[in-house]
């Protein structure tokens, strides 16, 4: 059954291409407020709309000065040579921020928390690529479970591959709240 079929409730504010040019003025640093005024809605409003649960439109950063913004913490680094960001979650707080290079299987970690069990390497400061591949096969059901082919196959994917598991399923797992979000850069 499809959402709102008889078109009840309360009409958008804005169009879905409003949206979309709030959130890249948003980005390239217009303020909530500013933004507010100028469509006519209020603070709380719009800050809804760019809090949308619209994780397709969220993920991907298509120019340099948004990417680098986001990556701002990340000092003494050229943002653009990492086109992944990976946010490892517990529940809705950022614990640790892993920039992703596979190419040159390259990574740079910052840990938002002091907890080293909500951390994403633990107590590792200077984690390395094979740390980082430990890190994503933890976050995955285990190779060695029986229907592993049954739900590689709901995944679409052809064989045990940690970083496309991650990639689909969030790093989710049954038994905690922690999770990985995940954002591009497609320059």
């Amino acid at each position: 059954m499809a959402k709102n079929e008889r078109g009840a409730g309360r009409k958008p504010a804005l169009s879905a291409q409003d949206v979309q040019l709030i959130r890249e003025r948003h980005e390239m640093g217009a303020t909530v407020t500013a933004l507010a005024k100028e469509y006519g809605i209020s603070r709380q409003v719009l800050s809804g709309y760019l809090n949308q649960n619209n994780e397709r439109e969220k993920e991907n950063y298509n120019t340099a000065k948004s990417w680098e913004r986001l990556n701002k913490a990340f000092e003494g680094i050229d943002a653009s040579e990492y086109a992944m960001r990976m946010e490892f979650m517990c529940g809705e707080d950022c614990c640790s921020v892993i920039l992703v290079n596979r190419e040159e299987e390259k990574i740079e970690v910052i840990d938002e928390t002091d907890d080293l069990l909500h951390r994403a390497f633990g107590i590792k400061a200077r984690p390395d690529w094979k740390d980082f591949e430990r890190f994503l096969e933890s976050r995955c059901f285990p190779r060695t479970r029986e229907d592993v082919d049954l739900i590689l196959e709901e995944l679409g994917l052809e064989e045990y591959d940690p970083f496309a598991i991650v990639e689909r399923t969030g790093g989710r797992m049954a038994e905690d709240l922690q999770w990985i979000k995940i954002r591009n850069y497609k320059a």
